[in-house]
């Protein structure tokens, strides 16, 4: 019994310390820094005009994992369509996804 308590102890600490959803600082997430930056699958969205803050502007233009990705994919995307125009890092969003549901909003 004492084992099965500690157990449940140690994975308790270890899923809020150390486990996927220990939390992150830097991007203001429930999840790692690691999970986020590296293993977490993004929805990737752009808009063409993000001043003229249009719902109907709104692409979505695939999947990436990890912040990184998201962020080359949403920038060979503007390279491909809007390279006329100067780049904006508004004009993306990396939606985090997990267990088909969206979770978060990064950059």
């Amino acid at each position: 019994m004492r084992l099965l308590i500690v157990a449940v102890i140690a994975y308790l600490i270890y899923s809020n310390f150390f486990g996927e959803e220990s939390g992150c600082d830097r991007y203001a997430s429930k999840y790692s820094c690691e999970y986020v930056e590296e293993k977490a699958v993004y929805e990737v969205w752009y808009w063409s005009n993000v001043e003229a803050n249009d719902p109907n502007d709104d692409h979505f233009i695939g999947t990436a994992i990890g912040l990184s990705n998201c962020r080359d994919r949403a920038i060979s995307y503007y390279r491909a369509k809007e390279s006329y125009k100067p780049w904006n890092s508004r004009s993306y969003i990396c939606v985090l996804m997990k267990d088909g549901k969206r979770m978060e909003k990064h950059r």
